[in-house]
């Protein structure tokens, strides 16, 4: 379904809040839903009229009811109710038939109304009401332009609007935002109702069988395989068949013509999602389905091989319903005040949300960035002291001496420098060098020799 920004607005840009808008304004405000249909259906301009060429095709209104009493009626535009219901398909000579009624949102779409038990319908052969695919007799045949009064009536729901939960994310196509609608498949409980394979039967019949042996001897024997599995299956039917609520007091009436055909079904099924089924087995319970404000009974229709009908909502009727009850015009704004209830509530529980989560990112951002500045200062800190303590080291490679000093001569200049001293002053005496570096030079000179003496070569006196 199409939707638009919210007039609220988010604590967050990038996720805008979205609510549904209307349909295209040739429409009246309560029409057969151009989406909730079949494929091969094919509907008039203002959705309001409908046909096929195929099969039984079916469609449902845009919107539904959950309780109280609601009206619609069905001209039968082209219709051979008249003619039976013989084969035949298609064709301007084609056996046209349609059926009228309410169903949910499970009920199939390619098929009439009243195939399964989430739908109730009447045909026009014999005007007979139809669920779980089962005629019975009811009223009487209707033919082309006729109208079929539909009539529903569902008890009150206390706290409706508490129960709904919406997981609503609009998605971005050509230009235009869009709702997925949630998905409600068919439940194999409300499937068995129709019985298609005969299991049910078979299982009521094989349940009365044995009780009437019960009552009887009867001898022991080897059960045969085949017996094996029938009573298998049997038992896996039984263990895992949930029970199937309905609404007490609730009822669906149909006129024709302005004309009562009294009721035709009381205590329908509830709508509500069923339990999941449980599994001891299971690591994780299962999560039950919710209900997002879009189930309830729609005013559903159907058409055969040509079949044409054209449905209006009211206010106005041709024949006004003998019973007092609301036109499904009416429904139409009352569900867009719910809707605003439900956008409000969802919406402020999504800025609490949105908010905590904001906060907690923020959180998360301060410790990194704090964590980062510490694993900075850390590095920081490491690289001074590294600095430190290689200026306190000597070098490979450097003389050895005190920084900032003289630095001490090697052992073998010394030597040489001494050497060539002691040549100069004439001495025979050889130089000696201690093991730790250090030079002590001795100058022996003749006994009773004066001081003053010369060097002959430097002109360099001792003294």
């Amino acid at each position: 379904m199409p939707c638009r920004a919210s007039p609220n607005e988010s604590p967050v840009p990038t996720w805008p809040f979205k609510r549904t808008i209307r349909g295209p304004l040739e429409c009246p405000l309560v029409h057969i839903s151009w989406l909730d249909r079949s494929s091969f259906l094919k509907m008039s301009s203002t959705a309001s009229s409908v046909t096929t060429d195929r099969g039984f095709r079916s469609a449902r209104a845009n919107v539904g009811v959950r309780q109280g009493t609601w009206y619609y009626e069905v001209i039968v535009a082209r219709g051979d109710g008249d003619r039976g219901g013989g084969a035949g398909t298609g064709g301007d000579h084609g056996n046209a038939h349609v059926r009228v009624g309410w169903g949910r949102r499970e009920a199939l779409l390619d098929a009439p109304v009243g195939a399964d038990g989430y739908s109730y319908a009447i045909r026009d052969v014999g005007g007979q009401k139809v669920h779980i695919s089962r005629p019975k007799e009811y009223g009487r045949t209707f033919k082309t332009g006729d109208v079929v009064g539909c009539l529903i009536s569902l008890p009150e729901r206390h706290d409706d609007l508490e129960t709904i939960q919406r997981k609503r994310i609009p998605i971005a196509y050509k230009d235009q935002s869009y709702f997925e609608m949630d998905e409600y498949g068919v439940q194999k409980e409300m499937e068995a109702l129709v019985d298609r394979e005969g299991k049910v039967a078979a299982a009521a019949k094989a349940a009365a069988e044995a009780a009437a042996v019960a009552n009887q001897d009867e001898e022991k024997t080897k059960p045969t395989k085949k017996k094996k599995k029938k009573d298998e299956d049997e038992g896996d039917l039984a263990t895992t068949t949930r029970e199937l609520p309905i609404l007490k007091g609730s009822r669906i009436e149909f006129f024709l013509n302005g004309e009562a055909l009294g009721t035709a079904f009381e205590d329908i099924y509830d709508f509500s999602p069923l339990p999941p089924i449980p599994n001891p087995l299971a690591k994780k319970p299962e999560a039950m389905l919710h209900d997002d404000g879009t189930l309830g009974y729609y005013p559903m229709v159907s058409c055969f091989g040509r079949g044409k009908l054209q449905c209006n909502f009211g206010p106005e009727w041709r024949y006004p319903p003998t019973t007092p009850a609301r036109p499904m015009s009416e429904r139409y704004d009352e569900f867009k005040a719910e809707e605003v209830v439900l956008d409000e509530r969802d919406e402020a529980r999504d800025t609490i949300r949105l908010k905590a989560e904001l906060e907690e990112i923020e959180a998360r951002r301060t410790a990194a960035e704090a964590k980062i500045a510490a694993a900075a200062k850390r590095k920081a800190n490491a690289a001074a002291n590294k600095k430190k303590r290689k200026g306190t080291e000597t070098p490979l490679g450097t003389p050895r001496g005190t920084p900032g000093g003289t630095p001490t001569p090697a052992p073998d200049d010394v030597k040489m420098e001494k050497e060539n001293a002691a040549s100069r002053a004439g001495t025979e005496e050889p130089v000696k060098v201690e093991e730790d570096g250090d030079v002590s030079m001795a100058l022996q000179r003749g006994q009773g020799q004066g001081d003053g003496l010369e060097d002959s070569e430097e002109g360099v006196k001792w003294t």
